[in-house]
């Protein structure tokens, strides 16, 4: 009878055991796919985040352009000046001194650029090459000023675009040049190849086209390219 009520009490004992043995395996293999995860999920995050940052550290001048127009803009003149013979009877006129629009960036800045519905402000710089757009914005030099008529153009790596999915039709964009303030309003964007010369085109009305690169979270390596149409509906100059 000992023997038997011993024998049980080692079978009870030894069931127990293994029962805890199997909990703390179960418990073990719960932590690894729980670590694993978490990982994963930290690994994906992080190339993420050096993607989308890739265009401070990839350089590709041509990341965020499209075809623009091979030769700058032409100014309309102001037409012929007619001289008139002075009289010796009434004494000439001085000569006012009229303030001269620049038409060159002053210190390398083209103009600012803000969309208040986004909160965002910055510095458009001359041009659209690898330093300028490593800065931020640049002024396609081949297109107009703003003021000037025609099809003003502004390219800038998606990275400091990332807001701008939230664009859409009706939206204003403000310009503030040395010589003025002048509003436009988004009418509509579309997606399309980097070398679509229907983009920058030159028009009869005035207008604003932004261009970056797409997707918006592929940094430097967005292949497509997230274009934004705009129409100027008003200008103090």
């Amino acid at each position: 009878m000992a023997l038997r009520l011993r024998t049980a009490r080692w079978d009870g004992s030894s069931l127990a055991a293994g029962g805890r043995r199997r909990r703390r395996r179960r418990r073990r293999s719960w932590a690894k796919i729980v670590l694993a995860a978490g990982s994963m999920a930290f690994f994906a995050g992080l190339a993420l985040l050096l993607i989308s940052l890739a265009p401070m550290f990839v350089q590709r001048s041509d990341s965020a352009t499209v075809a623009a127009p091979l030769a700058a803009p032409a100014i309309a003149s102001l037409g012929p000046s007619v001289a008139v013979a002075p009289s010796t009877s009434i004494p000439a006129p001085q000569p006012a001194t009229i303030a001269q629009r620049p038409g060159t960036p002053v210190d390398g800045v083209s103009f600012q650029m803000r969309i208040p519905v986004l909160g965002y402000s910055a510095m458009v710089h001359q041009g659209v090459s690898l330093n300028i757009l490593a800065r931020g914005p640049g002024h396609y030099p081949t297109t107009p000023w703003p003021g000037q008529p025609g099809n003003v153009g502004v390219a800038a790596h998606n990275v400091y675009w990332l807001s701008f999915n939230r664009l859409k039709a009706g939206d204003r964009v403000e310009i503030q040049t040395q010589h003025g303030l002048y509003t436009y309003e988004i009418t509509g964007s579309k997606v399309t190849e980097p070398n679509d010369r229907t983009v920058l085109a030159a028009t009869a009305d005035d207008r604003l086209t932004l261009t970056t690169c797409y997707p918006l979270w592929a940094g430097a390596f967005a292949t497509k390219r997230l274009i934004f149409f705009a129409r100027e509906i008003g200008g103090v100059g």
